[in-house]
């Protein structure tokens, strides 16, 4: 009942703007009959209303839709309610009725059009949304800005990137998104786009143009600057690599998963793992880190052996006490028969247990909506926010 509560409010208001309209208005007068004929189709709708029948009580309202300056902002409230309620078809209805009336305002004519775009994305007409947006982005109104938004939002669902770096830069020349962080960084975000793909095919010093080309937006972005040491490790620029990921590391430790392989690569094709350990030592001193221990042991063992890495599980286990390192340290026990028989299916079990327990604690999560994912996105897929999901570990911290 709230939803026809709310239709019925605005039928209410568009008929006393409507009357507010013809007594402040000597130049606009209907004959008698066609002003008992809209009145009559108000009430034809709110009798539907009353009655629990919200459709067709739309279908009346809009039949006897009667447009003046007053009550413009009153349809394009219903429509933007209607859209927001799912009923999408009746919102495109509402705002092509606006746009087919002569005579209205350039500014709520732009505003109607907008209104109409937000339908069509709505409804998924995305080529709809497109053409509409790009007349006003063209233009030279107010609803340009307005626009632009709208028209990125578009070219990022198809996964138009170099449109939304062409229209994302229009946006920044207007002083009131020059300064925003968040727009800024989106720039970054369709360079890095553009530069994967690249990655992918081989296409390295074109990569490291559209880097480049994100950096003038944000400098030492986590996302350009994870590519980047891809892209210097790619090119055989291994202690560029290192470097990048050594940085990346100290800033944001909840993401070193994201840089261990490149990060040991580089170190191994230098044949420099005795370095790697010293650095995941110190690593995991400050942050314990399940994959940094996971590293650091297997180094150990292969480079020492299996004794020495339980000992080192072990002396990080008392001084870092997690289920990490108890998961490693059953794991290389397990390994080197250090158990009873009868002990080692119950062992193996906990070791099961806690190794779910950690999948879950290496997941991702969006800081604003919750979405939870298994891998990192750099998009949320619920609130489509850039750079909101984080590793679960950083969030905690």
């Amino acid at each position: 009942m709230e939803g026809e509560a709310l239709y019925a409010l605005l039928l209410v208001a568009i008929c006393t703007g409507w009357l507010l309209g013809r007594s402040g208005s000597r130049s606009i007068k209907l004959p008698p009959r066609q002003t008992r004929d809209i009145f009559h189709e108000y009430f034809v709708g709110l009798n539907y209303l009353l009655n629990d029948e919200p459709d067709e009580a739309i279908d009346t309202f809009i039949k006897a839709l009667e447009i003046n300056g007053e009550t413009v902002e009153t349809h394009l409230a219903l429509g933007a309610l209607l859209r927001r309620r799912g009923k999408v078809d009746k919102a495109i209805k509402v705002h092509q009725a606006l746009l087919a009336r002569s005579g209205l305002e350039a500014s709520l004519a732009d505003a109607a059009r907008l209104q109409l775009a937000k339908d069509y994305i709505s409804g998924g007409l995305l080529d709809r949304a497109e053409r509409l947006l790009t007349e006003l982005a063209q233009g030279k109104t107010e609803g340009k800005w307005e626009a632009l938004p709208l028209l990125v939002s578009i070219y990022q669902l198809e996964k138009e990137w170099h449109r939304a770096i062409t229209c994302t830069r229009e946006l920044l020349s207007h002083s009131a998104y020059r300064r925003s962080a968040e727009w800024n960084a989106r720039m970054v975000h369709y360079h890095c786009e553009i530069a994967e793909g690249l990655l992918v095919e081989g296409q390295l010093n074109e990569a490291r143009q559209q880097l480049r080309r994100g950096a003038g937006f944000q400098r030492h972005h986590l996302r350009a600057s994870l590519l980047t040491a891809r892209l210097e490790h790619e090119s055989g620029n291994f202690n560029g690599a290192i470097r990048e990921c050594r940085r990346i590391a100290e800033h944001r430790p909840g993401f070193v998963s994201q840089l261990v392989d490149v990060l040991a690569a580089s170190y191994s094709e230098l044949g420099h793992e005795g370095e790697l350990i010293k650095f995941l030592d110190g690593f995991l001193e400050k942050q314990a880190n399940p994959v940094a221990l996971q590293l650091m042991t297997r180094l150990i063992a292969e480079t020492e052996g299996a004794e020495r890495a339980i000992q080192y599980v072990r002396r990080h286990l008392a001084a870092q006490p997690s289920l990490a390192a108890v998961a490693e340290l059953l794991e290389f026990e397990l390994e080197a028969n250090q158990f009873e028989p009868a002990m080692l299916s119950d062992i193996e079990k906990i070791r099961e247990v806690l190794l779910a327990h950690l999948a879950k604690q290496l997941g991702f999560q969006c800081g604003y909506c919750g979405y939870e994912a298994r891998q990192l996105f750099w998009l949320c897929p619920g609130c489509h926010r850039w750079d909101s999901i984080l590793p679960k570990l950083e969030k905690e911290r």
